[in-house]
């Protein structure tokens, strides 16, 4: 039955509609994650959801990275003002780290978004932030190129620019590296070595399990502890995993 545009816009039925599509997903997510665990999550992480999921609602006014609920829980454990931070991919996150820690580097690949988030920060009373944009090159299809995103937008585009921005900085400077952008694959092998020992590196999405390709130094355990978090996002019906993989100490 197609209920009609007026109706469906009423409040009443929004939040109906946005809680059996969230059961649904729940059902969905329990299914593919083959994780029971996440029933308990939704139910209870529910409430944190609810709130961020309302219609009009600007993610950048939110203190809350775009991540599992649970992995922002762990993070909250470990970030200290101290941390530098660098991160693929700019947003709601940037700010959420710019309140925690000492110094963020963040990358942004889209000129549109980089605009409005260095607008917002501009409001702010926020000077611990450095935005820096990196767009795509176009690359010809007989081209051989790396660097490349999987996403349908971005077909004979490269990133090495936006992957290798990293490499500006000396090795072992970052305390956590957050890799939620661009041809991520690529930018997790260039974060290796820019990780301090004891330091972290977050990958979202890590699901999708070609981010690992050529990346086996993560499951290096006398090097590298992984933390995995399924579950449910803010401002989304999804359900996904977080990884943060701990470079551990080791003697030279």
């Amino acid at each position: 039955m197609i209920v009609p545009k007026k109706i469906s816009h009423l409040p009443v039925v929004w939040e109906l509609r946005k809680l059996v599509l969230y059961c649904l997903t729940v059902i969905k997510a329990t299914f593919r994650f083959k994780n029971p665990a996440i029933v308990v999550d939704s139910i209870i992480y529910f409430h944190i959801w609810w709130k961020n999921y309302q219609r009009k609602n600007e993610p950048l006014k939110n203190d809350f990275p775009w991540i599992t609920f649970k992995a922002e829980k762990f993070l909250k454990t470990i970030l200290h003002k101290d941390m530098i931070v660098f991160e693929y991919g700019s947003g709601s996150s940037t700010l959420y780290f710019s309140r925690r820690v000492k110094q963020v580097f963040s990358i942004e690949h889209d000129l549109q978004w980089f605009e409005h988030l260095r607008q917002v920060i501009s409001q702010k009373p926020i000077t611990n932030v450095e935005c820096r944009l990196f767009e795509p090159k176009i690359y010809e299809p007989n081209e051989k190129s790396e660097y490349l995103s999987r996403h349908v937008s971005y077909k004979n585009k490269q990133f090495e620019s936006y992957v290798k921005s990293i490499d500006a900085f000396p090795d072992e400077y970052f305390d956590l590296i957050v890799v939620d952008g661009r041809a991520r694959t690529y930018c997790i092998a260039h974060a290796k070595n820019k990780i301090k020992q004891g330091g972290y590196l977050v990958i979202d999405n890590s699901d999708r399990d070609y981010y690992f390709d050529g990346n086996d130094y993560l499951w290096n355990q006398s090097e590298w502890k992984a933390i995995h978090f399924q579950g449910l996002i803010p401002y989304s019906f999804e359900f996904s995993k977080t990884s943060v993989f701990e470079k551990l100490f080791f003697e030279n």
